[in-house]
């Protein structure tokens, strides 16, 4: 029996990269990177539960912020703040979703759900990193 795809521990990304990760109450945004110290901090909710896939996929896009150093603040302009959400989205995918993993197993006729599984992500990151793939060859 082969097994599937590795998926990424984000956690221990974190770890190795000195991206300390605090759990506190953040009910209205979940998860947070704050621009502290030479690659900033990471804050999880735990007002209410999260899947394991929920968990990674958003602790990673806030290790894209730190380790990109994709920061911004409440009166930054709009497009400022998409372009460093959009970086790192991307960040997370390119890790935790690859090219060459994502279209194997949607050629072995894998649903977006059962990859999501697999790399213990969520099935609209599957999604977004199709439609990133796609459009950026």
């Amino acid at each position: 029996m082969t097994s599937g795809p590795k998926a990424i521990d984000f956690y221990q990304v974190a770890a190795e990269k000195g991206v300390p990760v605090v759990q506190m109450e953040l009910p209205e945004v979940r998860s947070i990177a704050v621009a502290v110290g030479s690659s900033g901090v990471v804050g999880l909710d735990n007002s209410q539960p999260m899947t394991r896939a929920e968990e990674q996929a958003r602790l990673g896009h806030e290790l894209g912020h730190c380790l990109y150093g994709g920061f911004y603040t409440r009166s930054s302009p709009f497009d400022m703040v998409e372009r460093h959400e959009v970086r790192a989205d991307r960040w997370y995918i390119k890790r935790a979703i690859p090219r060459k993993t994502l279209f194997r197993m949607l050629k072995q006729g894998y649903d977006a759900w059962e990859i999501a599984e697999q790399l213990n992500t969520t099935e609209e990151y599957v999604r977004r990193a199709y439609y990133y793939y796609k459009d950026n060859p």
